[in-house]
C-alpha cells in the first residue's frame, strides 16, 4: 500500500477515486431488458435487447455486454462485449468487440444522465461488411435506459441504425 495511511490502493488507484469515477454512471449500472427497432433497413425490424453495465471490482472499469434477439424468431441477431474505461473529468473510453468482425474504440463524456461516444478507431475484418463510422448514445430518461446507434457505410454522416428502450431487471 502506498500513499496516505488508511487509503486503500487498488491497481495503482485509490478506491475513493474509483468510487468517484463510478458515481456519474451509477444510474446506468445494472442489467436492462426491453425492445428496440432497427431503423437502417427497409422494412424496419424489431428486436429484444439485454444490456448489462457492471463494475469490475477494484478497477476504474465497467463491463459492457449487449445481446439482441429477433422478436419473431428469438434467434441471436447481434452481440457485443467490452469495457467502459473511467477517466477523470467524467470522461470515458469504450472498447468493444463485435463478432460480426468489428472492433470499436470510442471516447466520450458523461453529462446530464447520458453518455455520448465519438469514434476514435474502427477495426473492420477483411470478411466483414463495410462500415465506416459508428456513433453511440446511452442514457437514462425516467425509469428507462435508452441506447441509440448510428452508422455510416461510405462517405457522409452517420444515419440512425438501431434504437432501444430498456427497463432495469437487476
Amino acid at each position: 500500500m502506498t500513499g496516505r495511511p488508511g487509503l486503500r490502493m487498488v491497481g495503482g488507484m485509490a478506491q475513493a477515486l474509483i468510487d468517484q469515477l463510478l458515481l456519474p454512471l451509477e444510474p446506468m449500472i445494472g442489467t436492462w431488458e426491453g425492445e428496440g427497432r432497427g431503423l437502417w433497413s427497409n422494412p424496419p425490424f424489431r428486436y429484444r435487447e439485454t444490456f448489462t453495465l457492471a463494475p469490475v471490482p477494484d478497477r476504474a472499469l465497467l463491463t459492457w455486454d449487449q445481446r439482441t434477439v429477433a422478436v419473431e424468431t428469438g434467434s441471436l441477431s447481434h452481440s457485443e462485449r467490452g469495457y467502459l474505461r473511467l477517466l477523470p473529468g467524467r470522461e470515458v473510453e469504450l472498447v468493444l468487440a463485435i463478432p460480426a468482425g468489428y472492433t470499436e474504440l470510442h471516447r466520450g463524456r458523461v453529462a446530464h444522465g447520458s453518455l455520448e461516444l465519438r469514434l476514435v478507431q474502427l477495426g473492420v475484418s477483411p470478411s466483414a461488411r463495410r462500415l465506416d463510422r459508428v456513433e453511440r448514445r446511452l442514457g437514462r430518461r425516467g425509469g428507462e435506459l435508452w441506447h441509440e446507434v448510428a452508422i455510416s457505410v461510405g462517405e457522409g454522416s452517420a444515419a440512425p441504425h438501431v434504437s432501444s428502450r430498456l427497463h432495469r431487471v437487476a
